[in-house]
């Protein structure tokens, strides 16, 4: 599990700096919310995700096969659930 980056009190990873494994199957959740934007000064990094969430993704979520195997899991019930209350925690209003 990567470890986490800090920005202004902000606890986040990038995806493009996970090994390729996990970014091809980050890249492929159903809920692209989860993906956000952190702007610094000297850049805007579009491919972060909240260090809490990416835990949260790689415990319960993340396994090491490949991607055509993976997208078979994501029909999962627990596995949807858990991208339910992820996107509820980030979006109240859903």
């Amino acid at each position: 599990m990567q470890k986490a980056k800090v920005y202004k009190g902000i606890y986040y990873i990038r995806i493009s700096e996970l090994p390729e494994d996990q970014q091809v199957q980050i890249k492929n959740i159903d809920s692209k919310d989860l993906i956000i934007k952190i702007l610094t000064d000297t850049e805007l990094m579009s491919d972060c995700v909240a260090y809490a969430d990416y835990q949260s993704w790689f415990q319960n979520i993340y396994t090491r096969v490949s991607p055509a195997q993976e997208e078979e899991k994501v029909q999962e019930p627990q596995k949807a659930s858990v991208f339910r209350k992820l996107k509820h925690r980030l979006l109240p209003d859903t």
